[in-house]
This record gives C-alpha cells, structure tokens and sequence, in this order.
C-alpha cells in the first residue's frame, strides 16, 4: 500500500513557491480576519501564520469581538480592498451567525480572494475561466494526486460529501481532468454499492471513520480529507487500520491532505500577487 504523504508533497511544493516569491519583487501579504475565539480556528490560523512566516510572507492576523456589526465588519474588509500592499484577504470560517456569510465572503474584491469562495470567484471557477481562484483543499487534493502520478483521466472518482469547500470544488477539477465523477451525501442511496465502483475515492463527509472496509475495494485510490480529535487521537473520515490491507493507497491523518490546504493557500496568494502586479 502506497502512503500519500500531503507532508512529503508540501516540501517539493514549498520549495516551488519560494523560488516564485524570489522573483516577485514585492512580499506577498496575506490578511487573515478573524471573528470571535472559536479554538478549532485559533489553530488553523496559527499554522497558516507559521507556514507563511517560513516563506517569508507578511500575514497580518486581525481579530474582532463575535458581537461586532456586520457594516464595521465590512469597512475594514474594504480598507484591505484598497491596501495595495494586500495580496489576500480570507474570512476564517465559521463565523457568528448574527453575520450575512454570503455578504461578509462577497465583501471581498475578485483580486484578493483567496479562498475562492465570492460569488465572482465561485462563478469563474465552475464556468472554466482558467485565471479562476481553487479552494485551497480542493487544489491541495489535485496537488497530491497529481505529485504521485495518479491519473484521473477517464476514472471513476466518487466524492463522499458536497461541500462548497471541498466536496463540490473538488469534484469540478476530477471532471477538468476527465474523470467521471460521483458526488454523494447525506441521502445518497446504497452508499457502498457506489463507493466501491470507483477507482479513487475522495471522502470528505465530516464522520470520524465512517469509511471501512465494506465501502472499498481492492485496488482502489483513497483520500481522507477529513480530521477529528477523539478520545484515541486524531482520526479521519476513513478507518485507516480496517481498508488499508484491501486499498492501493490512502492519504494518512493527519499528515495527508492537511497540510496541502494550508500551502495551496499560499499557491493562491502569490497567484494574486502576480496578478496585481499585471494590472
């Protein structure tokens, strides 16, 4: 069984994005705003400042009070707009329910969202436009596939789980590449009948472990873009130690597709940064 190593892939990937940086000319600046303690994002943030901070990126992390009004919320995010030593802005996800998510996310100009989750960005992405924004686990996942020289072209990709972060976005790229895609959820129908059809299967369902070996085959291709802490340790969507004598290969949790989101992230700012420098 091949491990899919998302830590040996951010090395090679890392070392790509340092040489693009060398020849920018400018340090790439990244705002991350967040809103209110939510702990889970507390982390995330840490890692993306530590990541960026290697790269010799400028991350600005700016944090408000869960309480703050939606208008004081989108001045600042229009101050970043203007900032034109502002590559990247991104929301951290979630955020209070007393704010529009849609209005926040949208708030963000084309050229500086990152994250690729505005309406604009969104619609470029599904329609095509090459110059499109990818959700940073969706490019991370390709990423990964790609570094290991799995093809896509003319598989059968099932996705478990519909996500506008992941499931979905990720589902759109195997279909780029060829693939004939399945994406299921919550009220799919013979669920293992259609998971062990495919030839890679991308789960991304947010249940710890709910994958084992009645929903795989021999031979099959496995990412696990899932994370969970339980009272054993940190898990994934698949129960690695039950499919892993049965599969071909399987991204680990944590170490597999994790730490691509965070440098596909960065892939993402400096391609902004090169785009404003055009403009």
């Amino acid at each position: 069984m091949l491990l899919l190593s998302g830590k040996e892939v951010q090395e090679y990937l890392k070392d790509e994005l340092e040489k693009k940086i060398e020849h920018l000319g400018v340090v790439p600046k990244l705002v991350i705003l967040q809103i209110g303690d939510n702990e889970q994002s507390n982390v995330y943030i840490k890692r993306k400042k530590k990541f960026g901070e290697e790269l010799g990126i400028a991350v600005e992390h700016r944090k408000f009070e869960e309480n703050i009004k939606e208008e004081d919320l989108l001045k600042n995010i229009e101050k970043y707009n203007q900032d034109k030593t502002v590559g990247g802005i991104i929301v951290q996800l979630p955020i209070p329910k007393n704010l529009n998510k849609s209005n926040v996310l949208n708030a963000i100009t084309l050229k500086k969202d990152v994250d690729g989750l505005g309406v604009v960005q969104t619609g470029l992405f599904y329609s095509g436009d090459s110059q499109a924004i990818t959700p940073a686990t969706a490019r991370g996942i390709i990423s990964l596939l790609d570094f290991y020289k799995i093809n896509l072209e003319s598989k059968n990709v099932v996705v478990i789980g519909r996500s506008s972060l992941v499931g979905r976005p990720v589902g759109e790229m195997c279909l780029k590449r060829n693939a004939t895609v399945t994406i299921c959820h919550s009220h799919t129908k013979d669920l293992k009948e259609i998971t062990k059809k495919a030839d890679i299967l991308i789960v991304a369902c947010g249940v710890p472990c709910l994958v084992d070996s009645s929903y795989v085959k021999e031979g099959q291709v496995v990412v696990d873009v899932g994370i969970h802490r339980t009272r054993g340790g940190l898990c994934g969507d698949v129960d690695f130690d039950d499919v892993k004598n049965i599969i071909s290969a399987i991204s680990p949790v944590p170490g597999g597709v994790g730490p691509l989101t965070v440098v596909s992230l960065f892939q993402n700012l400096v391609d902004c940064t090169v785009d404003m420098q055009k403009s």
